[in-house]
């Protein structure tokens, strides 16, 4: 089941479509697949707030991440308030699901990057 976001083209993909997809790919059943996904998130939700970093090589880094308290303007009556410290979770993503996010012709393109089997002295050299 996709719905569509604001954006045209761009589907957001919900845990019961996740769970058709993955099962297709890895030839479970439905029941499985969702057990599986379920303890997933589950481990990466304890293991957070245990303040352990969870990490999917080539995926991304999931970690607890301490955010400054911080004083802003209220939107009701525009006195200063302060909004306290607190710890939030934060992605950080990892090579391959990066470079997913980019379109084929972008791939290799950009500049300063280092094309595989050359060294970054070799590179400097051309330069």
């Amino acid at each position: 089941m996709t719905t569509v976001s604001s954006q045209k083209g761009h589907g957001v993909i919900g845990k019961d479509e996740l769970i058709h997809q993955v099962a297709a790919r890895a030839g479970l059943n439905l029941k499985e697949t969702s057990k599986v996904i379920e303890a997933f998130t589950e481990v990466v939700r304890e293991d957070i707030a245990d303040g352990h970093e969870v990490r999917l090589m080539g995926f991304g880094t999931w970690n607890l991440r301490d955010v400054a308290s911080r004083k802003v303007k209220s939107i009701r009556g525009g006195d200063q308030i302060t909004i306290p410290a607190r710890k939030r979770v934060g992605f950080s993503v990892g090579a391959v699901l990066s470079q997913a996010a980019q379109t084929p012709g972008e791939k290799g393109s950009q500049k300063g990057q280092i094309h595989k089997g050359t060294t970054k002295a070799a590179e400097a050299k051309k330069r």
